[in-house]
């Protein structure tokens, strides 16, 4: 009798129960949560969203230090809403061992909260270097690990570059986490013209836009700059100096393939294909840079010896 009288009321029914049991190890307390953004303090606040609001905190207890993470508080309480909750830190978890996928550290369920607690990436968002701190070498080793990110979530999570971050070793984080209250209409193809519209921003050195979104960039790319070969046009020089030519010819024939318009949308590369090519160029650019840098200090050694 007892049991009964104080079992919750949604443990009657088995998907949210089973749910429940199964992610009972990664549940963090409330009282942690309130302690690691000074109760939810402005400063420490990140941004507020219409459905979700971010804060960064120092989770107690999980280290001698502390361990920097970065909160999602979600405001959700329709069933069907928090039946995708669990079911979304299910799979984010599911790729936990990923070094290409921001890892989850918990979440937090008590009081009616709903918060999904992930690790901090130290460089932040992708886009901040953009325009000109990242070298040509980087920017293929960034896109090949968001490739590997996204060819193991995808189509679960749509392609956007706001959802890349870098690690301290400039490795590509992808953040696993979307708006729950969103039903998004995107299946692998359409994420697969998302990526090209990242592989795009990386060559062109800018975010896009609304406006590019709505495929004015994309189509001014794959229709004039790419099929007539007029790509230096809007690419930095600085950048394009670094280029191995058949780099560029591999990693934006990838992004066009990826944005062009097709008929069927099966016509599109696989992220699997997307992958092979971007690690491929990425090489490509790596032997190139040793190769000139042995040349440089060659060089070095032959004007030394000369004095």
């Amino acid at each position: 009798m007892f049991s009964l009288l104080h079992r919750n009321p949604l443990s009657s029914l088995d998907p949210l129960s089973s749910l429940d049991v199964e992610l009972a190890p990664l549940r963090i307390p409330l009282k942690e949560i309130y302690t690691a953004t000074q109760d939810f303090s402005d400063e420490n606040l990140i941004k507020r969203g219409e459905n979700a609001d971010v804060y960064r905190g120092v989770l107690p207890l999980r280290s001698k230090v502390g361990m920097d993470v970065v909160i999602r508080r979600y405001r959700i309480s329709q069933l069907p809403l928090i039946l995708t909750f669990y079911e979304e830190i299910k799979r984010i978890n599911s790729c936990l061992k990923h070094k290409n996928i921001v890892s989850l550290v918990g979440y937090c369920d008590e009081k009616g909260e709903k918060m999904i607690v992930m690790e901090h990436v130290v460089n932040g968002r992708m886009e901040k270097y953009l325009s000109n701190q990242l070298t040509w070498a980087q920017r293929l080793h960034i896109c090949f690990g968001a490739s590997l990110a996204f060819n193991t979530i995808n189509p679960h999570a749509a392609v956007k570059s706001f959802k890349i971050y870098l690690d301290e070793d400039w490795e590509a984080k992808v953040v696993f986490c979307f708006d729950l209250l969103v039903e998004y209409s995107y299946t692998k193809h359409s994420n697969e013209y998302c990526f090209g519209m990242m592989l795009l921003e990386m060559l062109y050195g800018r975010k896009t836009t609304v406006k590019d979104v709505n495929h004015y960039l994309a189509k001014m790319v794959t229709n004039v700059h790419y099929e007539e070969g007029q790509l230096d046009d809007i690419i930095d020089p600085n950048l394009r100096k670094q280029m191995r030519p058949e780099t560029l010819s591999t990693f934006s024939e990838i992004a066009c393939k990826c944005l062009k318009k097709h008929k069927y949308h099966w016509q599109r590369p696989g992220m699997l294909h997307i992958v092979e090519r971007l690690k491929k160029a990425f090489e490509m650019q790596w032997r190139h840079e040793n190769h000139v840098r042995a040349l440089m200090r060659l060089k070095s050694c032959v004007a030394y010896n000369a004095l």
